[in-house]
Parts: structure tokens; C-alpha cells; sequence
């Protein structure tokens, strides 16, 4: 009789025949890809990392395009020669951009390698003349995981997209933004997707914080080219794919709506375009913590979102959506303190906190991180000329 099991050894055998055949390809692609996270984890340990902190002026009369020009010099694309690549480790350059609400003082930051850092002030300087730039202490070393769950507690989100990376965004073009402002009034008359954000950021009490980083490196070959096993292709091809989809979705008669679409798709290609990954995390000390924050959290990006084109949705929040997850451990603690340690190392892209990023282009991202006009009356909002020296020390740890 020839049961299941002989014919599972009969199969195991036959491919134990050919080992010599498939078993150097495949023990070759496993010991290729260790050795590329060995050498990557150890370029990443060598790199110094600055914070430029961002005071300024009490009016900001510049347009999100000018911020958008700051983002386009982020734009860089040189993983190094072969040698440097595959034996040195080396990687595209990541930034983190990060909006910081510590004790209810709003603060403006950005990450990078040092490499960076008089060149990314020289962008800044030359679109906002009127800031101040001083390198800051990163704020999340103030924090660490003791205490963690009894004396402070903490509440974290990632985001995604809605759709294909393509479709983009509602952005400061469309809120009609990108006009010069000619008077102070104007700025504070405006509709500005990032204001509501940073009022509630400055509503908070003074042992809570909330922080909003934002992730990006220049975008690459990274998708699978149709009917190619191995070649790739970048984010505009994707984009032409989409644009050729929805033509035959929509035969002779093209809708206004997919006619508005494909004019979207075009333009949002038309940019360079950033690997993104966005992270919202709120920490707060055991009796000021509240989850009534919560909400307002998730709905800071509500306002980026279009039902037509595209927008944001929660991604790997902390917590459980029935009682009965997380019964054999503390899945909830567990979650925190990755999330917890993602936050501080800035990890998306690589290991040990990789993630799948989206695509959003410099307009989109200037949408997300600009220095917003009119908020100089906001609580919180630390301008030159009320700024602090430096964040609280009345933070959890």
C-alpha cells in the first residue's frame, strides 16, 4: 500500500538527489542576503547622527514650496561604487523629519548623518532667512523603557496608504497654498492641513509629549518588472502601468473622474520621489496620559486624504482588536517596546525594524512638514521670540 508518507519521502528523496544542483544556489542566495544585513547593520552603526532643530521667526510669510525646495536636496540617490556597496554596506542617505510636542512646546526637527548636516542648513537658511538652526540633543534619549507600563504610558500608530503609491495625496497646491503670501494677515487666513495638527500638539499637558517623524530616503528600482523574474523597475513605471489600467477599465467613454486621476498620476511622477514611512507616538506619565488623545491622533491625517485619489490609514497600532489576542503573553507590551525602540532609532527601512515604505513626492511631503504661518498665537509654539533654550527635562522616564 502506498500511503502519504512514502510519498512524501519518495519526493524528499528525488530532491536529495539533485542537492548538488540546487543546494549551492540556495545556501548561496541565503549566505549572500546575511551578509548583506551583516555589512548594512554595521554601516548604520558607524554613522553619526545630528539634530538640527528649527527656531522660528513669528511670522513665516513663505509657502510651502519653499520647504518643497529644501526636500527636493534631500534627494539623494548614491548607494556607492560595488565595492561599496556590497562589502562596506554603504546605503542611500535617510532623513528623518520630525514635528515634537514635548510638554506642549511644539518643536521642528531634522535628522541626518553629519555629512549633511551644513548642507541641509544651507537649504534652509537660503528658503527661510529669518530662522535660527542649532543643533539639538535628540530628545528620545531622555527616554527609556524603565518604568515602562507603571509609571509612564504610551500610545503608537504607523500609517499607509490607501491606495497604489501613484495616486497622490490632497496637498497644499490643492488647499491653494502654493500663491506667495503678501501680508501677515494672510497667513493666519489661510487653510493649512498642518495647523490643526500642531494645535492639538500644543494642547497637551506638560508631562505628555507627541512626536510625528517622518522617515524618507530617494525611492529606487524596487518593483518587480511584469513578466521579469528579476529585473526591476522604479515608482513612474508603476505609475504608467496604472495610468494604462485604468484607460482599458475605462474603454471609449473615460470618465471625469478617471480623466482627473490620470491628470493626478501624472503630476504626482512629474517630483522626485521619497521611500516614506510615518510614525505617530504618544507617551505621557502614568494620571496625564489619557486615551482620549488617541482620536486626535489618528485624525491628524485626516486632512491629507482625498476619497478619489489617496490617503492615510493606521498601520500596526498598539493594541488588540479582540480580548482573546495576546492570552499566552503580554502581546500589548510587546508591541510597545518595539514600536517603543523603533521610534527612538529612527528604524523603518533596515533591520531590525524593517518595513514595507510607500512613495510620496516632495510636494506631498512638503504638504506634511512645513513651517505653518499664522499658528505665533497657538500655545506652544515656540517662535525666536519666545523660544526656550532647550526641551523640558519633565519627561517620562
Amino acid at each position: 500500500m502506498f500511503g502519504p508518507f512514502d510519498l512524501i519521502f519518495t519526493i524528499f528523496g528525488f530532491a536529495l538527489s539533485f542537492a548538488p544542483y540546487w543546494a549551492p544556489v540556495f545556501f548561496g542566495i541565503i549566505f549572500w542576503n546575511l551578509w548583506m544585513q551583516y555589512v548594512q547593520m554595521q554601516h548604520l552603526a558607524k554613522i553619526k547622527w545630528v539634530m538640527i532643530g528649527i527656531r522660528l521667526p513669528k511670522n513665516i510669510m513663505k509657502t510651502p514650496l519653499s520647504m518643497e525646495l529644501v526636500l527636493s536636496a534631500l534627494h539623494q540617490t548614491s548607494e556607492g561604487n560595488w565595492y561599496e556597496k556590497t562589502w562596506l554596506g554603504k546605503l542611500k542617505p535617510t532623513f528623518s523629519l520630525e514635528i515634537a510636542s514635548i510638554g506642549g512646546d511644539i518643536h521642528f526637527f531634522i535628522r541626518t548623518s553629519a555629512q549633511f548636516k551644513n548642507f541641509i542648513e544651507a537649504q534652509l537658511y537660503s528658503q527661510f532667512p529669518g530662522i535660527e538652526l542649532y543643533e539639538a540633543e535628540d530628545y528620545t534619549e531622555m527616554m527609556d523603557l524603565k518604568g515602562f507600563g507603571s509609571e509612564w504610558e504610551m500610545w503608537a500608530t504607523e500609517f499607509k496608504l490607501t491606495k497604489e503609491d501613484a495616486y497622490p495625496i490632497k496637498t497644499y497646491v490643492d488647499y491653494k497654498l502654493d500663491t506667495a503670501i503678501k501680508k501677515e494677515e494672510e497667513a493666519g487666513g489661510r487653510t493649512d492641513p498642518l495647523s490643526p495638527a500642531v494645535e492639538f500638539m500644543g494642547s497637551i499637558g506638560k508631562k505628555e509629549q507627541i512626536c510625528i517623524q517622518i522617515l524618507v530616503r530617494a525611492t529606487g528600482k524596487r518593483f518587480r518588472k511584469p513578466g521579469k523574474f528579476f529585473e526591476k523597475q522604479d515608482w513612474k513605471a508603476e505609475a504608467k502601468n496604472l495610468v494604462k489600467k485604468i484607460q482599458s477599465k475605462a474603454g471609449e467613454k473615460m470618465s471625469k473622474a478617471d480623466s482627473e486621476a490620470i491628470s493626478a498620476i501624472e503630476r504626482e511622477v512629474s517630483k522626485f520621489g521619497f521611500d516614506c514611512g510615518i510614525r505617530v507616538v504618544y507617551l505621557g506619565e502614568k494620571g496625564s496620559w489619557t486615551p482620549l488623545n488617541i482620536p486626535g491622533l489618528i485624525g491628524m491625517m485626516k486632512h491629507y486624504s482625498s476619497d478619489v485619489l489617496n490617503g492615510f490609514k493606521m498601520k500596526d497600532p498598539t493594541g488588540v482588536d479582540y480580548p482573546w489576542q495576546g492570552i499566552l503573553w503580554n502581546k500589548v507590551s510587546d508591541q510597545k517596546k518595539h514600536m517603543f525602540n523603533a521610534f527612538k532609532a529612527r528604524g523603518y527601512f533596515y533591520l531590525p525594524f524593517k518595513k514595507k515604505p510607500f512613495i510620496l513626492n516632495t510636494e506631498e511631503l512638503a504638504t506634511i512638514y512645513h513651517f505653518p504661518g499664522g499658528m505665533e498665537e497657538t500655545p506652544g509654539f515656540i517662535t525666536l521670540s519666545s523660544h526656550k533654550a532647550e526641551p523640558p527635562a519633565n519627561l517620562p522616564v
